[in-house]
């Protein structure tokens, strides 16, 4: 304390420690700047009641004051398409398809709007509506494309849905239903009439349920609980006409509302549904690219069709706990296989060259055998699984001819990984109509398999694809650099063809005794197309497999040829 006193005692050094403690209390924590990318930042409370914009309205007010931005921008104009963005919209300043309304615009749970339709040299329209908040009972008010111009008859300006917000009560489920809103469309006589009851189907036109089948115009099913897949849905007409989907840069034929230049091929997105999803599958009237009237240049005018559309009824949850598994049996000769999964059969018991259904399993690591008809065990391995993966049990003959399983992770997202851009991170494309394959060589009597297509041609794929994935495969190893070939959804048909390579020799011989596929093999059910005209392929993720025996040993059953599992529904 006395040496303290002392420096107190002295005016120069007195000051300058206060000088030093008076900066160092002055001294901020300097913190890293945080970016905050989302598109409201504010503390908005959304209420139970939302607009489902399925006309053309593109603008909105609310009791009375204006809730986009009104901007109308000429077509041929470098801003095209960019519009500026608005407090309750502000990723373009325009209505959506959906828009949970914000509890802020509610005046004791009630509101009055107007949607309207402006562009440039368009006529303005609008439908004026009243909306009411329950607190027992969300409500979409679905807004339909029943302005004059789009000349579509049978559809009123709006109707009030009640909608699910409970997940279902399976946590690995997920629920949908089917909403029939088809209007009479009379603005081009070539397209064919859609209207009437609708039923939801598989990609390959099985029906999903009896609740969802046979709904009848201007009515909704009730939802209905499915465990989380990866599918194509499909809605159908009662005479099996398919409804089409959309999908900006393809062109509708209006005879048969399948795709033009690809005739028997209907768009229908294929989706991943969540565990703990809630959907609305609705059908109404959509504007589509047609040709032209008696074009032989391939012009296209604007008109409608009645087409299917994806509404997810509450914030689509994200996947953290669940992953789906399969099985498939590829050793010849030997039947009624069981896949046990920690002890537990998967599936029904198998013969050659079948597979199982899907099972969903929580994520972690799972003990894997195989055991046959007679309770040996076959073979084993253990699985370790992330969430949302997608893993297919592969029971074969290894390279030395004792089985083996496999377990192969498919990719079902149908993301393309394009070139790197400035940042050096991968510029991505998300295709939801994939026609990917990869390939597997599970015969030992095949040391080096080379797949090609066509007259030993090289195969095209989107965005590329690894060359080892198709060259040189070898009997149980499986490729996973970049392993898919993905065909164009227009691709004209083709043909998969094995070779017997060697590593310094490829193509090789071809393999004239392992019949050839054909992309017409890809359709699951040719019942589906009930006009006749069978598409080229159809869409989806798949797995082609080569198995079997070749030589004097194989007998008609166990004798090679290639297996195609089909990953998604």
């Amino acid at each position: 304390m006395k040496k303290l006193n002392k420096y107190l005692s002295n005016p120069v050094l007195a000051v300058c420690l206060v000088l030093t403690l008076v900066s160092a209390s002055c001294k901020k924590a300097k913190f890293d700047p945080v970016i905050d990318n989302r598109a409201v930042t504010d503390a908005r409370k959304n209420s139970t009641v939302r607009i489902v914009n399925l006309g053309s309205y593109n603008q909105l007010q609310a009791n009375g004051d204006t809730l986009t931005n009104y901007v109308i921008r000429d077509k041929n104009g470098p801003l095209f398409d960019s519009y500026p963005a608005t407090k309750y919209f502000p990723t373009n300043g325009r209505l959506s398809t959906t828009w949970a309304i914000p509890q802020a615009l509610l005046n004791n749970g009630a509101a009055k709007f107007i949607a309207e339709t402006s562009g440039y040299q368009e006529t303005p329209t609008k439908v004026e509506f009243s909306v009411q908040e329950s607190a027992q009972q969300p409500v979409d008010y679905y807004l339909l494309p029943s302005q004059a111009y789009m000349q579509v008859t049978g559809l009123p300006a709006y109707l009030k849905v009640p909608r699910s917000i409970a997940p279902a009560a399976d946590a690995s489920h997920f629920k949908i239903r089917l909403f029939n809103l088809a209007g009479t469309v009379n603005n081009d006589p070539r397209l064919e009439n859609l209207v009437g009851p609708l039923t939801l189907t598989w990609a390959d036109g099985t029906p999903v349920s009896s609740q969802t089948s046979n709904v009848a115009p201007g009515t909704y099913s009730e939802y209905i609980d499915l465990p989380y897949t990866t599918a194509q849905l499909k809605v159908l007409t009662t005479s099996g006409l398919q409804i089409p989907g959309y999908e900006s840069t393809l062109v509708l034929n209006p005879v048969n509302s399948d795709i033009v230049h690809s005739p028997g091929l209907y768009y229908a997105p294929i989706k991943t549904y969540a565990p703990g999803g809630v959907y609305t599958m609705v059908v109404t009237p959509r504007k589509y690219n047609v040709p032209l009237a008696g074009t032989t240049t391939d012009e296209t005018t604007s008109a409608n069709q009645n087409s299917l559309r994806l509404i997810a009824d509450i914030t689509e949850p994200v996947n953290v706990t669940y992953f789906r598994m399969q099985a498939v049996n590829t050793l010849p000769g030997v039947n009624g296989v069981k896949i046990l999964v920690n002890g537990k059969t998967l599936g029904a018991a198998i013969d050659y060259t079948a597979h199982t259904d899907y099972d969903t399993f929580i994520i972690g690591q799972y003990d894997i055998q195989a055991v046959s008809a007679s309770g040996a065990v076959l073979a084993s391995t253990k699985v370790k699984a992330e969430a949302n993966s997608n893993y297919t049990l592969w029971l074969n003959p290894g390279a030395d001819g004792k089985p083996i399983i496999a377990a192969v992770a498919n990719d079902l997202s149908g993301t393309l990984v394009t070139n790197a851009t400035d940042d050096a991170t991968y510029a991505r494309y998300s295709n939801e109509f994939s026609f990917s394959m990869r390939f597997l060589n599970l015969s030992p009597d095949v040391p080096y398999l080379t797949l090609t297509t066509d007259n030993a041609q090289d195969f095209v794929s989107q965005y590329g694809f690894d060359t080892g994935a198709v060259t040189n495969l070898q009997p149980g190893k499986v490729p996973i650099e970049f392993p898919y070939v993905r065909a164009g959804f227009d691709a004209k048909p083709y043909q998969i063809m094995a070779f017997r390579s060697k590593p310094t020799v490829v193509p090789g011989t071809w393999a004239s005794d392992i019949p050839v596929i054909n992309s017409k093999d890809l359709i699951a059910r040719p019942a589906l197309y009930v006009k006749g005209v069978l598409p080229n392929h159809e869409a989806g993720f798949y797995t082609i497999a080569l198995v079997g025996k070749t030589g004097a040993r194989a007998n008609a059953a166990d004798k090679a040829k290639m297996i195609i599992v089909k990953h998604s529904k």
